[in-house]
This record gives structure tokens, sequence and C-alpha cells, in this order.
């Protein structure tokens, strides 16, 4: 979790991986979120559905499927032992 205040931009990494970043968010907000013990619940009460959301997540590395098809025919190719 990261807060910027001079824009009042909070950022938030779940533990899914996807990181979504909250407008307008004011820093005591931030703070009551950043000391609660049950930061998920305090997340839930405060914050979502509350302020203006959007995924920021990057995107997956592409896949080099080129790469991927090559080397599964080299293993394809290779005797195997019986």
């Amino acid at each position: 979790m990261g807060y910027d205040s001079q824009q009042q931009l909070l950022e938030i990494e779940f533990r899914s991986g996807r990181i979504y970043q909250y407008a307008a968010v004011p820093s005591a907000t931030y703070e009551w979120v950043l000391r609660a013990k049950d930061k998920g619940g305090m997340f839930n009460r405060l914050i979502r559905d509350r302020f203006a959301e959007r995924e920021v997540t990057p995107a997956a590395a592409p896949l080099d499927i080129e790469a991927l098809l090559r080397a599964s025919l080299s293993q394809d190719a290779e005797p195997k032992e019986e």
C-alpha cells in the first residue's frame, strides 16, 4: 500500500497481485487503513465503493509462442530411453 498525499492517491496491491489506485482519498482514511489490524475489513468499510478506482496492474509479458513450440519439438525429437 502506498499513498501520495499531494494527489490524495492511494495505491494498493492485493494478494492476487492486482494493483488498484483510488482517487481523492483523504490522508486520515489512509492512516486508518494503515494502522488497522484487519486491513481488508477496514478497506471494505472505508474505501471500497466510496472512491473512484482504476486498475493499474502491469500487463503480463506476452508469450513467445515460437520459442515454446521449438522447445517442445526439440524435446519430442530426442530419443527416449526405455
